[in-house]
């Protein structure tokens, strides 16, 4: 009976996770938006339909395993240490900004000093396992402001140990003095042990034992071996006080250095994303409308604290360590949330009864209402960014670069094409216009990649690639091309209006993540657009019926007939 009882409840938040995925498909919304409100609906604090929590939870728990670990796959040490000073510097900021910030607050309700510190930690938590979910649905992931975003937020992760361990010893420093703070150096010795381990793995053990699973031919091994590595590790996380999540980052990080993280990523997704939408699910079920109603103006006060000032505070700190207005914009908005550590957090404040339990239900129900508003606050990244451009003394500051980092008139009588984005797709554009000769300029805000560039010779221009004034420099007009390889399909919507008005008989061909955008991107003014998943598909196509023997031209008629008709269709509005 008891496992029937489980059974029921995960059937439960799945059906629920799946009628609030289609819903808020229908409505052109993130499915994560319709996992948190149908975790609102089968909750404890709504009538109607009812899951166990802590039966949900304990799945839940499986899901964030998970997702961090695919997550932590598509990331490798040399990205994060790119970002690393940013990450620390960035992180330190807007954590003094959020203490300050919840003593602020703290003072308004009279919850006291320490109540105050212990909401500022909480307020400076952001949701690692929502933004990663977001930004992989957007195909974001690989930006520069996706790794500063992931650097932050390993930093933030991190530094919920320090929190667990020093908040509880803070308040016990009164009744035992000086004795209160050793449970601070154990939690720092445990969590330099843990990392310490996974860098001796990551060198030796995990490629070794990868290899020897993989020389066996045996999938199911293989994927038992990728999901042992990553639940040990969590495990172990856990009980070195750096929590699950974390761990299972790190596992797959460790996991990212090996041959075999592709494989392993492509196996795991599946089992991910059913677990993750019971995680989210989870997430919803901690909504109590009645706490809301009782206590509406300090969570509201709370909610904009994070939306408004903690999102002003990270794309300031973003901004001061040196990165494009629009990395700070994106960063800043993105971060403009709490999430599953602030729950932890909270709950050890809760229990322990270090602090009012009126602030522990206010950081949860910010922390829900935050996280609905994540997809549309961080949506709005590119509209911000686009109202602040125009005014001429802002923009300046945004679009900040040497003067000499220009591109020069000359340039334009020798270069034919213009590539706007250095990310991926960019990359091997630039890479098959250099083996060539074809002279081209790369527009992109990315430091590094600018660098690299000009060390290759590659004539470029550090800025925001849908700025008016970045690409005015360019000189459009003298160009034969341009190429569109921009992540994000508003950036890439903004930067062919602009092409459009500087240079209108220039060609552009321009790449989206998602068939839907297909339309947007024609309307435009692109004259031709890539649909990047469609292509990777066609070429599939291509490899197997050439390998089932049939001719190469009957091969290409079928390929050519299949993307006429996807693209047409894409085009053609909806009815």
């Amino acid at each position: 009976m008891h496992e029937a009882g489980f059974l029921l409840n995960i059937g439960i938040a799945l059906l629920a996770a799946l009628a609030g995925g289609l819903v808020a498909r229908a409505v052109r919304l993130p499915v994560l938006i319709g996992y948190l409100i149908a975790g609102v609906v089968v909750g404890p604090h709504t009538p109607g339909i009812l899951a166990s929590p802590d039966t949900i939870h304990t799945v839940a728990n499986l899901g964030v395993v998970l997702l961090m670990f695919t997550v932590g796959i598509h990331f490798s040490l040399d990205e994060l240490n790119a970002v690393r000073r940013t990450a620390l510097v960035g992180g330190g900021v807007i954590l003094l900004g959020m203490v300050l910030l919840g003593l602020l607050i703290s003072a308004v309700f009279h919850w006291g000093v320490y109540g105050g510190l212990f909401l500022g930690c909480a307020l400076f938590l952001s949701s690692t396992a929502v933004m990663m979910r977001i930004m992989d649905e957007r195909g974001e992931l690989g930006t520069t402001h996706g790794a500063i975003m992931l650097g932050i937020l390993v930093v933030q992760d991190l530094s919920l140990v320090l929190m667990a361990a020093l908040l509880p010893a803070l308040a016990g420093v009164a009744a035992h003095g000086a004795a209160a703070l050793a449970p601070l150096g154990w939690a720092l010795l445990k969590a330099a042990l843990f990392m310490g381990a996974a860098i001796v793995l990551a060198i030796k053990g995990v490629p070794a034992l990868m290899g020897r699973v993989a020389r066996m031919g045996s999938q199911e091994l293989f994927l038992l071996t990728g999901v042992g590595i990553c639940l040990v590790t969590a495990v172990t996380a856990e009980l070195a006080g750096l929590g699950l999540a974390l761990g299972a980052f790190i596992a797959g990080i460790v996991v990212s250095e090996t041959d075999y993280a592709h494989e392993l990523f492509a196996q795991i997704r599946p089992l991910r994303d059913v677990f993750a939408a019971v995680f989210f699910v989870s997430v919803g079920m901690l909504l109590d409308p009645a706490f809301l109603r009782a206590h509406w103006p300090a969570v509201l006060c709370v909610v904009l604290a994070i939306v408004i000032g903690k999102a002003f505070l990270s794309a300031l700190a973003v901004y001061a360590t040196g990165h494009h207005g629009r990395t700070a914009i994106l960063a800043g908005l993105g971060l403009a949330q709490i999430g599953e550590f602030s729950f932890v957090l909270a709950n050890i404040g809760g229990e322990r009864k270090l602090i009012d339990p009126e602030i522990t239900g206010v950081i949860l129900s910010a922390a829900l209402i935050t996280l609905l508003l994540t997809p549309f606050v961080y949506g709005a990244a590119g509209p911000v960014y686009t109202r602040l451009n125009r005014n001429p003394i802002v923009s300046r500051w945004l679009n900040r670069h040497p003067e000499e980092e220009l591109v020069n008139a000359e340039a334009c009588s020798t270069a034919r094409v213009l590539v706007l984005g250095y990310g991926r797709v960019g990359r091997y554009v630039s890479d098959a216009l250099r083996a060539n000769d074809i002279a081209h300029i790369v527009v992109d805000y990315d430091g590094n990649a600018i660098a690299k560039l000009r060390q290759g010779g590659v004539t470029t221009i550090y800025g925001d690639a849908s700025s008016e004034t970045v690409l005015a420099q360019t000189n459009p007009q003298c160009l034969d091309l341009a190429i569109v390889a921009l992540p994000e399909a508003a950036t890439t919507e903004m930067a062919l209006h602009v092409l459009k008005h500087l240079a209108p008989e220039l060609p552009v061909v321009a790449r989206v993540h998602r068939g839907i955008d297909i339309p947007r991107m024609r309307e435009a003014g692109a004259d031709a657009v890539i649909h990047a998943e469609f292509e990777a598909g066609t070429e599939m196509i291509r490899q197997s019926l050439s390998r089932l023997d049939l001719s190469d031209t009957k091969v290409q008629e079928y390929i050519d007939g299949v993307r006429e008709h996807r693209y047409r269709r894409e085009a053609e509005p909806a009815v």
